[in-house]
C-alpha cells in the first residue's frame, strides 16, 4: 500500500472514512505478527472489553446477560458464549434498546443490512468502527497483492449506478488517484458485458473486484468474445461461487479467484489467503462461533454466529449472520495463520430473474435494490423471489409479530422490484411461517423455475441446485 495513498490522500479526501488510516493498518499487522498465543490473549481481551462495555451502556445486552447470569469477565475464545443468539428480528424489535448510551445520535452513523437473507434492517455504526472496518478491508485487499493505487475493475453496484453521472471532480479522484474503475452490475445482458469488455481492455486493470455472478458471466462472455488482458489478481465476494463458476473463472483469467466474506452489518470480516485452502476470520475484528445445525452434501454445516469486536454504538452479540459453513479437516493453513479456518461458505445463494431480451437481474441486485428503499421493515421478516416464468414472479413471505404494514411492505417490494425490469412483472404472493433452508443448509433469495437460458453467460448466473 503506497505511502501517498495511506498516509495523505485518503485520510485527507475522506476523513470520515479513513481518518487514522496509516496507525490502524499498523495495529492490525502488529497483530498479525503475534503469536497464537498472544493473538488469542488479545483476542479474548478485545472480546472482554466489547462485552463489558455492551453490559454498562446498552439495555438490551444488560438484561440478556443478566437472565443467562453471565458476566463478560467470564467470556474465553476458546468456547461459545452462554447467551442467546442476536437475530435480525432483535434488530427491527430493539430499536434504541439496542444502541449505546455512551454515544449521542447524531455521532453514530446510520447503514442498512443488504436483504440478501431476509428483509433489510436497520443499524448503526460509530465512527471509530466504521474507520476500523475501512482498514480491516484494505488489509483483507492486501493478503491477495491488491494494494490501493493500483487499477481496479470494480464491477459492482446497483441497476440505478448505471444513470448515474458523477462529477468530474469525484471521477478525477476515484478513477485518476485512487485508480478504482466501476462497472456497474445491477444489470447484466449482452450489451453490457460488452461495455464491461472494452473497459477492461482499454484500462487493463491489476486487479478484478466482482459480485461472484457476475464475475462468472463477464469470464464466461470473455471466453466467448476473446480477449488480450489478463488481471493479476481476481476477487469475488457478496455470493456464493459454486465450484463451476470457480473453474470458468480461473480457466479464463489464468489465476486463482480469490474469495472475499462480509456483510453490511459486520463489514469485510475473512479472506482466502495465497493458498485459498478456505477463508480465514480476522480475530483482529470478529470473534467467531461455529454451532452446528446438521449434516448436508457439504458434511456437517456450521451456523456462523459473529461477535463484532469493532462497533461500539451498537454492539452485535452472537450475531447470526443467516449464512451456513462447512468447516476442513483441520484449522491449520500451509500460510500459518492460527485464524479460524472455512472450508466453504454454503448460504446467501441468489441467483437471478431473467429477462424476456435474455439479460439478468443477479439476485444480489435484488437485495441490494430491497436495502435501498429508504425504510425499516417491520412486518415482513423474510423473502424469497421465485421466478416462474418470464412474466411471473411468485414472493414467499415470512410474517414476525406486528402484521399492521403488512400489505403497504409487500406493495414497496413489489414496485421497487418492477423498477428494476424492463418490463411490469406478474406478481402472485404466499404468506409461509417460514423460508426452509436447502437440504445443503443455505438459504435462497431468488429461485429460478426456468429452464436451463440459451446463453452461457445468462447460466453461469443460475446455480445448479435447483428445486426437485
Amino acid at each position: 500500500m503506497s505511502f501517498f495513498h495511506t498516509h495523505l490522500l485518503l485520510p485527507l479526501a475522506e476523513r470520515e472514512r479513513h481518518a487514522g488510516l496509516a496507525r490502524r493498518m499498523r495495529d492490525i499487522r502488529r497483530f498479525e505478527a503475534l503469536s497464537p498465543a498472544a493473538q488469542r490473549e488479545q483476542q479474548q481481551q478485545r472480546l472482554q472489553r466489547i462485552l463489558q462495555h455492551a453490559y454498562n451502556t446498552v439495555p438490551f445486552y444488560r438484561h440478556r446477560f443478566d437472565d443467562a447470569g453471565f458476566r463478560p469477565s467470564d467470556a474465553r475464545v476458546d468456547r461459545p458464549l452462554p447467551l442467546p443468539v442476536l437475530k435480525r428480528d432483535d434488530l427491527r424489535d430493539g430499536g434504541n434498546m439496542l444502541l449505546s448510551s455512551a454515544f449521542k445520535l447524531q455521532d453514530l452513523r446510520r447503514a442498512g443490512s443488504s436483504g440478501t437473507t431476509s428483509t433489510p434492517v436497520q443499524f448503526y455504526r460509530d465512527i471509530e468502527a466504521l474507520r476500523d472496518k475501512t482498514a480491516i478491508q484494505l488489509q483483507l485487499n492486501h493478503w491477495s497483492g491488491f494494494e490501493t493505487g493500483d487499477r481496479v475493475l470494480l464491477m459492482w453496484g446497483a441497476h440505478r449506478d448505471l444513470s448515474m453521472e458523477p462529477s468530474w471532480r469525484w471521477r478525477f479522484y476515484e478513477e485518476t488517484l485512487l485508480r478504482r474503475i466501476p462497472a456497474p452490475s445491477g444489470m447484466i445482458n449482452e450489451e453490457i458485458l460488452e461495455r464491461f469488455r472494452e473497459r477492461y481492455e482499454a484500462l487493463r486493470p491489476k486487479v478484478l473486484f466482482a459480485y461472484s455472478t457476475v464475475l462468472a458471466a463477464f469470464a464466461a462472455y470473455l471466453g466467448k468474445h476473446g480477449m488480450k488482458h489478463r488481471p493479476s489478481i481476481v476477487i469475488a465476494t457478496a455470493e456464493v461461487m459454486n465450484d463451476e463458476n470457480r473453474r470458468l473463472i480461473e480457466s479464463t483469467f489464468g489465476v486463482p479467484v480469490t474469495m472475499h466474506y462480509g456483510s453490511r452489518e459486520l463489514g469485510m470480516i475473512a479472506s482466502e489467503c495465497s493458498l485459498h485452502q478456505g477463508l480465514h476470520f480476522h480475530p483482529w475484528s470478529s470473534y467467531v462461533e461455529f454451532d452446528p445445525i446438521g449434516n448436508t452434501p457439504d458434511g456437517p454445516a456450521y451456523r456462523l454466529l459473529i461477535t463484532d469486536l469493532l462497533n461500539y454504538g451498537q454492539p452485535f452479540i452472537r450475531y447470526d449472520t443467516g449464512d451456513c459453513v462447512a468447516l476442513g479437516p483441520s484449522q491449520q493453513c500451509g500460510c500459518g495463520r492460527s485464524f479460524p479456518l472455512v472450508r466453504k461458505i454454503l448460504g446467501r445463494v441468489c441467483e437471478g430473474i431473467v429477462l424476456a431480451d435474455g439479460g439478468i437481474i443477479p439476485g444480489i441486485t435484488l437485495g441490494t435494490q430491497l436495502a435501498q428503499m429508504g425504510h425499516t421493515f417491520r412486518s415482513i421478516a423474510q423473502v424469497q423471489f421465485v421466478q416462474k416464468s418470464l412474466e411471473h414472479i411468485h414472493l414467499r413471505y415470512a410474517v414476525k409479530g406486528n402484521e399492521m404494514s403488512k400489505q403497504s411492505e409487500l406493495s414497496s417490494i413489489c414496485t421497487a422490484i418492477d423498477a428494476l425490469m424492463n418490463q411490469p412483472m406478474n406478481w402472485s404472493l404466499e404468506q409461509v411461517a417460514d423460508i426452509p433452508r436447502e437440504r445443503s443448509g443455505k438459504i435462497r433469495l431468488c429461485v429460478s423455475e426456468l429452464p436451463t437460458p440459451e446463453s452461457s453467460f445468462a447460466n453461469s448466473l443460475l446455480t445448479p441446485e435447483r428445486p426437485q
